[in-house]
């Protein structure tokens, strides 16, 4: 931009989380590719009038790479009417859950919301989880600009202690990766609020605990294999 240009607060931040959606572009070429697609000055309006099929063709003609959850998460960032609603929750006071308990962790842009995906977001929210409740117990910034597998490996160890992850989508060999490390990937359609996720697991442990979760907290199976188990979270 030019260096006479003036830009406000808001623009910055979500300059600045776009960025970091794309790590792989880097803040400057992302700011410069903004401008020829937009034109001087940039400006919030402008942002909301692109599509991702924008977008994604923006990056195309620049030779850039990027994957189709980047550019959605790019674009949702962008046209956001309410940057500031991009901040981390607070962690309440914790309690004791009583009980087997299991961690969740949430691939998150937006306070308490499922709406990032596992390699481009923002953080990750971990939620203990058992039958008499749930809590928010952690916030976990992504702060490296890896790539690769090394990016993978990072965001794993973010979540290593954790049993679940909510998400919008993870590539296969992430996935698989997630699932030698006994975490199993739990994806979403839409972004949704963190509370009907946990609310689904905390009524799936309530009850007869299928084998796959009962293998997850280690304990007794009390179904005869994942075939057989029909609760919604499972599927």
């Amino acid at each position: 931009m030019s260096t006479t240009a003036t830009i406000s607060d808001s623009l910055a931040l979500r300059l600045a989380l776009a960025a970091k959606a794309v790590p792989e572009v880097g803040t400057k070429a992302l700011i410069n590719l903004l401008i020829s697609q937009c034109g001087e000055p940039l400006s919030e309006k402008k942002f909301r009038s692109l599509s991702p099929k924008q977008l994604r063709q923006m990056f195309a003609e620049a030779g850039q790479t990027v994957e189709r959850s980047q550019v959605n998460q790019l674009y949702a960032i962008l046209s956001s009417a309410e940057v500031a609603a991009m901040e981390a929750p607070s962690i309440p006071p914790q309690v004791d859950l009583g009980g087997p308990v299991l961690r969740l962790a949430v691939s998150s842009n937006n306070q308490q919301q499922v709406d990032g995906h596992f390699g481009s977001c923002l953080r990750f929210l971990i939620f203990e989880v058992s039958a008499q409740g749930y809590q928010l117990c952690a916030v976990r910034e992504v702060e490296e600009q890896l790539h690769g597998d090394a990016r993978t490996d990072y965001l794993l160890s973010l979540i290593s202690d954790c049993q679940l992850l909510a998400t919008l989508s993870i590539g296969g060999p992430a996935a698989a990766k997630l699932t030698r490390a006994d975490i199993l990937p739990l994806k979403q359609l839409l972004p949704q609020e963190s509370e009907p996720v946990l609310e689904r697991l905390q009524t799936v442990m309530r009850s007869d605990l299928p084998r796959w979760l009962a293998k997850l907290l280690g304990v007794s199976a009390s179904c005869e294999g994942e075939q057989e188990c029909r609760c919604e979270t499972h599927q």
